[in-house]
């Protein structure tokens, strides 16, 4: 005879849902930091590209 699983109490299952729930805000928060991490990454990136593209034109005209 196969045994039947026994389900956790519902107060167990109660929290383990609220500490997925808040594992995943967690995780959401982190990937919004690292996306400002990226994008001002990107923006010293694009600075810095238009400051030497700049340097470039300037000598060429000289």
């Amino acid at each position: 005879m196969t045994s039947m699983p026994t389900l956790p109490e519902p107060e167990k299952i109660k929290g383990t849902l609220a500490k997925a729930h808040r594992n995943c805000q967690e995780m959401e928060l982190a990937g919004i930091q690292l996306e400002e991490v990226i994008f001002q990454l990107e923006q010293e990136n694009l600075t810095r590209r238009k400051q030497q593209l700049g340097k470039l034109l300037q000598q060429g005209q000289s």
